[in-house]
């Protein structure tokens, strides 16, 4: 027996493990991360892919067993312990080649579920199916801002002190205090946003509702129609305090200047077009949004695009003849948009008549999940 580099032991005819094998055929390195995996497998396949040797048939053969040992290496490494076994590069690619394949997956799966029925305590000592691993993450965030919200509670009863309401230092007081639920009111928005991302992509939230621009210009209430306010209006109005503004938990197409800084607050620089905060601008006509272009990392802002029809969450992928509601739910909301192109950092996806015509990615930017 010999010893892999990463220190698994391997056969006499082999000098590496299964793992580093496959990552050896996708040109990685022993510690690629599944990010970085995908990376690869994606990019290979667009190289690596026999319709683009169409003029030599050698070539276009040669192709297509590279790209088998591509698709089988990216299969092993993305598969879960039971369902992979030791991974060989094949030695030609063929259509019963790649159905033999897919046979071996389902019985490995039929096999791991017959498995788990009659050994729970066994298989749940393993990793859980990838299915399942949105569901978990959702669930360790809902039990993480249950215990954030119970500690929270129990601090703010503990220093939370009663003083007189004429004493200066009670003054001073709950001006910090009203501060410091200022200063937590956006990392509470953040979290709240990531879990409702989390539960799109699984399929259980239902799209956002579609907010007024103007909340002041909603109908009247039942109780007190139009044409009686109007001819009737309340005697001590001038008394009436103003409502507090709502802060939304988005910026979107449409927002208001105010409500673009009642959540982000003082610009950086502004014009009557453009609020700009650090590296990241707003653009504006007729005082609402109409665009922006963002930097995510140096100056985040709380920006979302939704579809605006329906469309299947579980998708993954998009390609050319796509809508931009097909994009938007595979690839989110863009760091910055026109009509023709949405971009996502430094890479971009152009449009004609709402549909993908073609993309640009750049490898050191956001992956895009075009094929």
């Amino acid at each position: 027996m010999n010893t892999c580099l990463c220190g698994d032991l391997v056969d006499a005819n082999g000098a590496r493990c299964p793992r580093c094998a496959a990552l050896h055929a996708l040109d990685l390195e022993m510690n690629a991360s599944e990010a970085e995996i995908r990376r690869a497998y994606h990019l290979l396949v667009k190289v690596w892919h026999p319709d683009r040797f169409q003029s030599d048939p050698k070539l276009k053969e040669s192709a297509g067993e590279r790209l088998q040992q591509i698709n089988t290496a990216f299969e092993f490494l993305t598969s879960t312990s039971t369902e992979r076994g030791a991974w060989r590069p094949p030695a030609r690619a063929s259509e019963e080649a790649v159905s033999s394949l897919y046979e071996a997956q389902e019985r490995a799966a039929s096999t791991e579920s017959a498995d788990s029925a009659k050994n729970p305590v066994e298989m749940s000592t393993c990793n859980p199916p990838l299915h399942f691993r949105p569901i978990l993450r959702v669930c360790v965030k809902l039990a993480m801002i249950a215990v954030f919200l119970l500690l929270g509670r129990y601090l703010w009863i503990a220093f939370d002190v009663p003083v007189s309401p004429n004493d200066a230092a009670a003054q001073v007081y709950y001006a910090g205090k009203q501060s410091l639920l200022k200063s937590l009111e956006a990392p509470r928005q953040r979290f709240v946003a990531a879990i409702e991302e989390d539960l799109r992509k699984i399929g259980l939230n239902s799209p956002a509702p579609v907010i007024p621009d103007n909340p002041q210009d909603a109908a009247p209430t039942p109780t007190q129609p139009a044409s009686q306010t109007a001819a009737h209006p309340p005697t001590n109005a001038a008394k009436i305090p103003p409502a507090p503004r709502k802060i939304l938990p988005y910026i979107t197409v449409g927002s208001t200047r105010d409500e673009v800084l009642a959540q982000q607050g003082a610009p950086s620089a502004s014009t009557d077009e453009k609020l700009v905060y650090g590296k990241s601008e707003l653009y504006f006509k007729n005082g609402a949004v109409v665009g922006w272009r963002v930097d995510s990392v140096a100056s985040p802002v709380r920006l979302k695009l939704w579809p605006s029809t329906a469309v299947d969450p579980t998708l993954a992928s998009y390609t050319y003849g796509s809508s931009k509601d097909v994009v938007l739910t595979v690839q989110g909301t863009p760091t910055a948009f026109t009509e023709d192109k949405f971009e996502y950092g430094r890479s971009a996806v152009f449009f004609h008549n709402n549909r993908v015509v073609s993309w640009k990615e750049d490898p050191d930017s956001a992956p895009l999940w075009a094929w």
